[in-house]
C-alpha cells in the first residue's frame, strides 16, 4: 500500500465509563486546549473568554457562550473575527457558538476557564466529537448543562486526536503551531489559510460530518459517524488540501466517478423516499444553462454561491444599469419564452410519473419495465425545447452585451474575477421603479435572464460548457430535499455537499442502510453511463462554443440555431439513456430493500429536510403535499393530462 493511500481510523469511546477513563496527550498546562484528565467540577469564574472566530475569512456576527448552569451572554464580533465575553460570575466550563450576520453559518467551540479559545472548523469537530452528536444547536440548547462535566476531558482527548490524524494536513500548508483551540490565528496565514481550503457538511439528525477539501467537494478526507456509544473518526491523507491546490469547481470533478456514484445514489435516495410532488420541484436555472451561471456560482470565493441570495445580487446588478430599452427587450423575451418553458415543466411529468409507476410496482398489463427507445425519444423532445429556449436567449443576450456603452462595461468588468461580498449590495428598492410593471412570472425570468447576461459577460467556454453533477438525471427529487427549505427564505445557505454525504448512504454499506451487494448494484451506474456522459460533455461544448460566437455579431444565426436543434435532440437522447439506467437501477435496489432499512432511509430524509430557521420557526419539508411547476405550485388539474395512464404508459413500450 502506498505510504500516500492509507486511512487511519480512530475510534473515540464516549460512553460516561470511557470518558472517565481518558487521559489526554501532548504537553502539560491548563489551556482551554491543552491534554488534562479526568472531569471538571463547575466553579465560579472571572476574567473573560476571547478569541478569533474564523472559517477561512474572518466571521462577522454574534458570539455566543453559555456556562455550566445553563447562563448565557453573547457580544458581537469585532474586526478580523475578534471577540471578548466576559464572564465574571459565570461558570466555567463553556460552550461557545459563533453565529455569521446572516445566520448562513455557525461554527461551535469550548472553553475549560477563562483565557484564550477560538472558534473554528476544527474546534467545530472536536465538539461534535467530544458530545457524540453532529447536531450541536440540540446539543448547545438544550444537552450541554446536563453532560457538561464530562465534556472538558472529552474536549481534550480529541483535540489531542486531531491534532495526530491531521498532522499531513498541518504539513500540507507548513503550519508548526497546531493549536488550534488557543493558538494565535492570522486571517488568511497559517492554521486560518487550511480553512479557506476546507468545508464542514452535517447531517444532524443522521451524525454524519464530513470535512473536505475545496478543491475536491467529491470525497471528504474527513468523516465522523456515532456508532453505539462510539464517534468513529476516517481520515484520509490522500484526500487533504494542499496550500498550491485551487479551489474550483471543473469539469473533471462533475465527471469524475465519485461525484458521479454520490449524486446518482442521492437521486436514487430522493425516489425511494419521496413522491411525485417532490419529484416535480426543479430549479428553472438548469433550463438553457449555457451561459455559465452555474460555474459563477458554484466557484464564488466567498462560497455564497448557494446562497439563496446570490442569484439577486448578481441580477439586481445588472439591471441596476441596464437602460430602459435594453430592460424592455428582457422583458419581451421573457413574455415570449414563457409558453415554451412551462411547456418543457410540464413534459417532464410524464418520465417523473413512469418512475413512479416503476418504482411502486404499478406499470401497465404486458409491460416488463421501461422501454429505452420511447425514453429517448421523451427525451429528445425535451431537449429540442431547452435547444430552442437556449438559441433565443443566447441571440438576445449577445444583441444585449454589444450594445453596452463603456460606463456599464467598466460596471460589469469591475465585477468580473470578484465574489458576491465584493459586488454592490444593489437593493430591491433601487430597481423597483424597472421592475414594477412585470407580471411574477415574468420578473422571475428577468432576474434569470439578467444573471446569465454577467455570467456569460463575464465568463468563458470552460464555464458555458460547465455543469453540477445534479445537472441530469433531474427527475427524481433530489433538488426538492436540497432546495425546498431554502424557497422564500432570503440568505438560507443551501449545503454543497449534502449530496456526496447523503448519496453515500446508498454506495457504502459502511454507513449501515445498504448490504454491500446493494451497493455495487447502485455503483455500477458509474460504468453504465460514463459513455454516454462523456458523450454529453463533448456535445455541450458544441453547442456552447456555437451560441457563444453570436456574440462576435458575425455568425450565420440560422445555421447556428439548426446546428443547435440538432445537437439538443442527440443531447436528450443521451441523457434519455441515462435515466432509462437509472430508474431501472433505482427500482432494483429499491425491490431488495428490507422495511427496516427502508424505515432508516425515511429517517435519514426527514434529518435533511426538518429543523429550525434562524428565527425560530420550526420547519419539516419531508413530505411534498402539492405538486410544482419548476418551483411555484401547481394543481393536481394541472398536471393530470401529463400524470395519466395514456400520457406515461408510452415510456414501457416500443415507439
Amino acid at each position: 500500500m502506498s505510504m500516500r493511500k492509507f486511512s487511519v481510523v480512530l475510534l473515540i469511546m464516549l460512553s460516561i465509563f470511557a470518558l472517565f477513563g481518558c487521559g489526554g496527550g501532548g504537553g502539560g498546562g491548563e489551556g482551554n486546549g491543552s491534554a488534562g484528565t479526568g472531569t471538571t467540577t463547575p466553579t465560579a469564574t472571572a476574567g473573560t473568554v476571547s478569541g478569533v472566530a474564523s472559517n477561512g475569512a474572518a466571521m462577522a456576527g454574534t458570539v455566543y457562550i453559555k456556562d455550566a448552569a445553563g447562563a448565557e451572554r453573547s457580544v458581537a464580533l469585532g474586526s478580523g473575527g475578534s471577540f471578548a465575553i466576559a464572564v465574571d460570575g459565570m461558570t466555567a466550563p463553556f460552550l461557545l457558538k459563533a453565529v455569521s450576520s446572516d445566520n448562513s453559518l455557525t461554527r461551535y467551540s469550548f472553553a475549560s476557564v477563562s483565557g484564550t479559545t477560538n472558534i473554528n472548523p476544527l474546534t467545530h469537530l472536536a465538539v461534535a466529537g467530544a458530545a457524540g452528536t453532529a447536531d450541536l444547536e440540540t446539543y448547545y440548547k438544550s444537552t450541554y448543562v446536563t453532560q457538561q462535566a464530562a465534556m472538558t476531558s472529552a474536549f481534550r482527548t480529541y483535540v489531542a486526536s486531531l491534532k495526530t490524524q491531521l498532522t499531513a494536513l498541518f504539513a500540507n500548508f507548513n503550519v508548526t503551531d497546531t493549536d488550534f483551540v488557543s493558538g494565535r490565528i492570522e486571517i488568511g496565514q497559517g492554521m486560518d489559510a487550511i480553512f479557506d481550503k476546507v468545508k464542514l457538511s452535517a447531517i444532524a439528525s443522521a451524525n454524519m460530518i464530513a470535512m473536505y477539501s475545496t478543491a475536491d467537494l467529491n470525497q471528504p478526507f474527513l468523516t465522523m459517524n456515532r456508532s453505539g456509544d462510539q464517534m468513529v473518526l476516517t481520515v484520509k491523507v490522500d484526500h487533504m488540501p494542499s496550500s498550491s491546490q485551487a479551489a474550483s469547481f471543473n469539469m473533471a470533478q462533475t465527471i469524475s466517478d465519485g461525484a458521479q456514484s454520490t449524486t446518482m445514489a442521492f437521486s436514487g435516495l430522493a425516489l425511494m423516499t419521496g413522491n411525485l410532488a417532490a419529484q416535480s420541484f426543479f430549479p428553472p436555472g438548469k433550463v438553457a444553462d449555457y451561459t455559465g451561471f452555474q460555474y459563477l456560482r458554484d466557484n464564488d470565493p466567498d462560497n455564497m454561491g448557494h446562497n439563496t441570495s446570490f442569484l439577486t445580487r448578481v441580477a439586481n446588478n445588472v439591471i441596476y444599469i441596464l437602460n430602459d430599452s435594453q430592460l424592455a427587450q428582457l422583458s419581451t423575451l421573457a413574455a415570449a419564452q414563457q409558453a415554451q418553458i412551462d411547456l418543457y415543466g410540464y413534459k417532464r411529468y410524464p418520465l417523473m410519473q413512469a418512475f413512479r409507476r416503476l418504482i411502486d410496482s404499478s406499470i401497465p398489463s404486458g409491460a416488463t419495465g421501461l422501454n429505452l427507445d420511447a425514453m429517448k425519444k421523451a427525451s429528445r423532445e425535451l431537449y429540442l425545447i431547452d435547444g430552442q429556449i437556449s438559441f433565443d436567449r443566447a441571440v438576445l443576450y449577445a444583441s444585449i452585451i454589444n450594445s453596452l456603452d463603456s460606463t456599464q462595461k467598466a460596471y460589469l468588468s469591475g465585477m468580473k474575477g470578484k465574489g458576491w461580498s465584493s459586488w454592490p449590495d444593489i437593493a430591491d428598492t433601487q430597481i423597483n421603479s424597472k421592475m414594477s410593471g412585470l407580471a411574477q412570472g415574468s420578473k422571475v425570468a428577468v432576474m434569470t435572464y439578467a444573471s446569465d447576461i454577467f455570467s456569460w459577460y463575464a465568463g468563458s467556454l470552460e464555464a458555458d460548457v460547465y455543469f453540477c453533477p445534479e445537472r441530469h438525471g433531474t427527475y427524481y427529487g433530489g433538488f426538492y430535499i436540497k432546495d425546498a427549505p431554502a424557497v422564500g427564505h432570503e440568505g438560507y445557505s443551501i449545503d454543497e455537499q449534502m449530496t456526496a454525504t447523503a448519496g453515500s448512504a446508498l454506495i457504502d454499506a459502511s454507513k449501515g442502510y445498504v448490504t454491500q451487494d446493494q451497493a455495487t448494484v447502485m455503483y455500477s451506474l458509474v460504468a453504465t453511463q460514463k459513455d454516454n456522459l462523456n458523450a454529453i460533455v463533448s456535445t455541450r461544448t458544441q453547442i456552447a462554443t456555437l451560441l457563444r460566437s453570436l456574440l462576435t455579431g458575425s455568425a450565420n444565426a440560422d445555421s447556428v440555431k439548426s446546428q443547435v436543434l440538432a445537437l439538443s435532440a442527440s443531447y436528450g437522447e443521451l441523457d434519455g439513456e441515462n435515466n432509462y439506467n437509472y430508474a431501472t437501477i433505482f427500482t432494483r435496489v429499491y425491490k431488495t430493500l428490507t422495511t427496516e432499512q427502508k424505515t432508516r432511509l425515511a429517517s435519514l430524509r426527514k434529518s435533511m429536510m426538518s429543523g429550525t430557521y434562524a428565527d425560530g420557526t420550526a420547519f419539516d419539508y419531508s413530505i411534498a403535499t402539492t405538486p410544482f411547476l419548476y418551483s411555484s405550485v401547481v394543481s393536481e388539474a394541472q398536471i393530470a393530462p401529463y400524470v395519466s395512464d395514456s400520457a406515461t404508459n408510452v415510456l414501457f413500450f416500443a415507439p
